[in-house]
Order: structure tokens, then C-alpha cells, then sequence
């Protein structure tokens, strides 16, 4: 099963608009983690992938997307995961 994790902070406003963008493209099949980077336990996991800004996505474990994503970006990567 392709995971999806959204780093995201509280106070981005281009974080909010990715999420609901995933949310509303995102597959049943795939799972969908939320990381809010305001926590201590939010930036320790972006820590771990290098993840030095918001919003960034990771698929299975990679980042794929930092900043805006489009619908067609997203679904393209996603079909290549299949």
C-alpha cells in the first residue's frame, strides 16, 4: 500500500491548500499521514528526511514534492508507484 505524508505547518497557508488538494485526489487504496511540523514530534520525523520546509509531501518514504503541486504532478507520480 503507497503511503502519502504531508509535512505541514500550522500557519501555511500553501500547506492548507496542498492538504485539501490531496484530499480530494488522493485513491482509497493509499494511506494519508498528516505531520504538523508546529510539534516537537513533527520536526523531529521531518529531521529524519532532511525536510527543511513546508509543505512537503513523501511518498513511501521519499520527498517528492516540496511547495505547490498540482493535481497532474501528483496523480503522475502516483501512477508511477503502482
Amino acid at each position: 500500500m503507497t503511503t502519502v505524508e504531508l509535512y505541514y505547518s500550522d500557519t501555511c497557508l500553501t500547506c492548507h491548500q496542498v492538504r485539501a488538494l490531496l484530499m480530494e485526489t488522493l485513491p482509497k487504496t493509499v494511506k494519508f499521514k498528516e505531520i504538523n511540523t508546529s510539534y516537537p514530534e513533527g520536526k523531529q520525523k521531518a529531521s529524519e528526511l532532511n525536510i527543511m520546509s513546508v509543505p512537503t509531501v513523501v511518498i513511501d518514504k521519499d520527498v517528492v514534492f516540496v511547495g505547490r503541486v498540482s493535481k497532474d504532478e501528483l496523480l503522475k507520480e502516483l501512477s508511477l508507484r503502482k
